[in-house]
């Protein structure tokens, strides 16, 4: 079964309360945290922050990667588990027992809020975690015991309730990150599925909520002022919105639509799959790359980019 994602980034039985987990600078020194060599303060300040959410993922590894070496910005990550052999300016550990949308906002935006200074904003955010699962089979014949039953039926709801909590909750807490904390000329990018621009028979759980992260994209863009596609009475609501928060007219939102990522996760449960037609999380890596370095690049905030890759070559087309 091909799917976008497959990251156990954001397992829900180990999100507790985001912790910071870099190295800071002493109480008595000013220097912002990325940095411990104050002659290094000036060439720091004046790099671009990126968060990464899902940064210890096959696809976040290789944005924050590609991020950090190609493209020079401090990057932060967050995460269940921060991977050592990664190098991040910063990571906030993101694991509670119960998740849900406003306990995994609120443990971002505090390790955010923690990790800048009062005059550092985020440039870049990406949503690179999430996750697949088929429906459950229901049972069949004549049920006898009420247990089978509500057994069955759980199943089913809690299936749901794993993709909301890997593919929808982190959506939901960095559109209120990139809010929150965006500067000027902002891009806020993530990972939705091309399945979800239709219905997706055999993964209900998947489908909507992927859905669901491609409209709070969209919703989010037509807030912004770079949004070209909306009507005058969506364009009078964004407007009025912007008034609380000024970063949001030249924010970009963007979702970008794989079919299958090219992970080892997926490559272990599609072995005989045809991996030349998958995209490499480098490819989606660079195209992100492109959009930070080039703004005028970007599609209009709010926009579906749908990738396609044949014989290796990933080709980025609007589709929204």
């Amino acid at each position: 079964m091909a799917s976008s994602l497959v990251s156990r980034s954001l397992r829900p039985s180990l999100l507790r309360a985001a912790r910071k987990t870099t190295t800071l600078p002493s109480a008595t020194t000013p220097s912002s945290f990325f940095s411990t060599d104050s002659n290094d303060n000036n060439n720091n300040n004046n790099k671009r922050i990126a968060l990464v959410i899902g940064s210890s993922g096959a696809l976040g590894s290789a944005v924050s990667h590609y991020l950090s070496q190609q493209v020079g910005m401090h990057v932060l990550g967050a995460d269940v588990i921060e991977t050592p052999e990664m190098p991040l300016d910063g990571f906030i550990s993101l694991a509670t027992q119960s998740p849900s949308a406003a306990s995994v906002t609120m443990e971002l935006a505090s390790g955010i809020h923690d990790m800048l200074e009062e005059t550092e904003e985020l440039d870049t955010i990406v949503v690179a975690a999430g996750g697949w699962a088929g429906d459950t089979r229901p049972m069949t014949g004549q049920q006898s015991l009420a247990e089978e039953i509500q057994m069955d039926a759980t199943l089913y709801g809690s299936n749901i309730d794993t993709m909301i909590q890997m593919n929808l909750i982190p959506v939901i807490a960095a559109g209120y990150a990139a809010q929150r904390f965006m500067g000027p000329n902002g891009l806020f990018v993530t990972i939705g599925a091309t399945a979800a621009l239709s219905s997706t028979p055999g993964m209900m759980g998947y489908g909507l909520t992927k859905a669901a992260a491609h409209h709070i994209v969209q919703t989010v863009g037509a807030t912004t002022g770079k949004s070209s596609l909306e009507t005058k009475t969506k364009q009078k609501a964004g407007r009025h919105y912007r008034q609380y928060a000024a970063n949001l007219d030249t924010l970009s939102a963007v979702a970008i639509l794989p079919t299958t990522i090219d992970t080892p996760s997926n490559r272990h449960g599609m072995p005989q799959a045809d991996f030349d037609s998958w995209t490499k999380p480098v490819d989606i890596a660079e195209q992100i790359g492109t959009w930070v370095t080039t703004p005028q690049l970007r599609p209009h905030s709010g926009a579906l980019v749908k990738v396609t890759t044949m014989a290796g070559n990933s080709v980025f087309d609007l589709v929204r």
